[in-house]
């Protein structure tokens, strides 16, 4: 879908004649449409087409601890993952990550009163990939994708580090049943198109598999190649396309050794793209090119591509024993540029991209609401700690925002 730009047309002026520029071709052009639309139209009226309004983005949730995946639930209710503050506590009643269902009780358009946010479970593992990797980067992770079957069970992906890998199965009545999977972290996970299978991208594993919910067999579909600059892929987020079954899968794009200087680099700005898998066949062939961090993906029932990029570039690597919960830390961006992610959309019709939302900070998830709004994660990091804005020094926050009117 990555798409060429039209070639500027170019050509010699044999007259000698003062070539009319395509400005003033355009306004004469302007001028004689509008001048026929007045001829056509009621006396005394033109009639003019509004220029539609951008997306918008609204603040729907905040004061999250790095909120992953959002799922809702037939009566208005939301439910949330986050992935908790980052601190690898040994004490189980001091892990913070947690999935919570939020509930508008008195229909005023906010979960702010008393009683509308419901824990389901607080002590869930967290960990920052700084201290257990030394990456350099500020990433935490703990409680991610989310799933919500139409028999009213929960999946939750959580990723808390070595051995507490899983995918819980969570029954209606909010009890933690069966552990699907324990390999690797699953970063993203979607429901096959009958709801009787979970697909899932390991994404330390670069595998995508396929979990059949009645009995819990666990089948691989696929390791996934090497990108472009021999680089791991790095799946992060996927979706179903509900017309053909086909998983689209994001591919962030692991790092990459500059053959001439021996660098690592942390990302190739480009690399990164959207493929579209057949789960029977394990046929591989690129959907979106050209991209960079993309982290998740959605597709709504019409055929519209929905592809979350994570950043632009990279910054301000860290220490192994950088004090993330420092409040007075210095501004530091922490491995990743912030507020550079964005959100673009890619038509069903196949026409040109069109950008959404742009200048957020560190997205990691995206759904579509019933509403038929966009939902987006921000905010990944160390909740509070100091970073870069767009106007000076401020702090992460993890928030959900929503995008309407696109």
């Amino acid at each position: 879908m990555t798409r060429k730009p039209n070639s500027p047309c170019c050509g010699t002026n044999p007259t000698g004649r003062r070539p009319v520029s395509a400005g003033r071709l355009a306004r004469f052009a302007g001028l004689l449409l509008l001048a026929l639309t007045a001829c056509t139209a009621s006396p005394g009226r033109v009639r003019l087409t509004p220029t539609p309004a951008p997306p918008r983005v609204e603040l729907f949730l905040s004061g999250l601890d790095n909120p992953r995946g959002v799922v809702f639930g037939p009566h208005g209710e939301v439910f949330v993952a986050e992935a908790g503050t980052g601190y690898d506590a040994v004490d189980p009643a001091k892990m913070t990550g947690r999935l919570t269902r939020f509930v508008d009780l008195n229909h005023d358009g906010d979960f702010s009163d008393e009683g509308e946010t419901q824990p389901l479970f607080r002590h869930l593992p967290t960990y920052n990939a700084l201290q257990f990797f030394v990456t350099g980067r500020d990433e935490v992770s703990g409680p991610g994708d989310l799933l919500l079957h139409p028999d009213g069970r929960l999946f939750l992906a959580v990723d808390g580090g070595l051995d507490r890998i899983a995918l819980y199965e969570i029954s209606p009545q909010g009890r933690i049943g069966r552990n699907l999977a324990t390999r690797s972290n699953m970063n993203g996970i979607a429901f096959g198109p009958d709801f009787q299978r979970i697909y899932a991208v390991e994404s330390t594993a670069n595998d995508l598999i396929e979990i059949t919910l009645s009995d819990g067999a666990l089948r691989e579909i696929l390791d996934f190649p090497l990108l472009a600059h021999g680089q791991q892929a790095v799946p992060a987020g996927l979706a179903v396309d509900p017309h053909t079954g086909d998983i689209l899968v994001a591919l962030f794009s692991g790092a990459a050794v500059d053959p001439d200087t021996g660098e690592v680099i942390p990302f190739v700005p480009g690399d990164s793209k959207v493929v579209r898998v057949n789960p029977q066949t394990a046929e591989l062939r690129d959907e979106i090119t050209g991209l960079t961090t993309a982290v998740d993906v959605e597709m709504d029932q019409a055929g519209n591509i929905f592809v979350v990029e994570y950043t632009s570039g990279y910054a301000d690597p860290l220490p192994r024993l950088f004090d993330l919960f420092d409040p007075h830390a210095p501004p530091l961006h922490g491995g990743y540029l912030r507020f550079q992610g964005r959100v673009t959309l890619y038509p069903a019709d196949g026409g040109p991209p069109r950008l959404l939302a742009q200048g957020l900070d560190c997205p990691t998830n995206i759904a579509i609401g019933p509403d038929g709004a966009l939902y987006i994660s921000v905010g990944q990091g160390t909740p509070g700690r100091p970073i870069p804005g767009p106007h000076g020094p401020t702090r992460i926050q993890g928030q959900i925002l929503r995008l309407v009117g696109w």
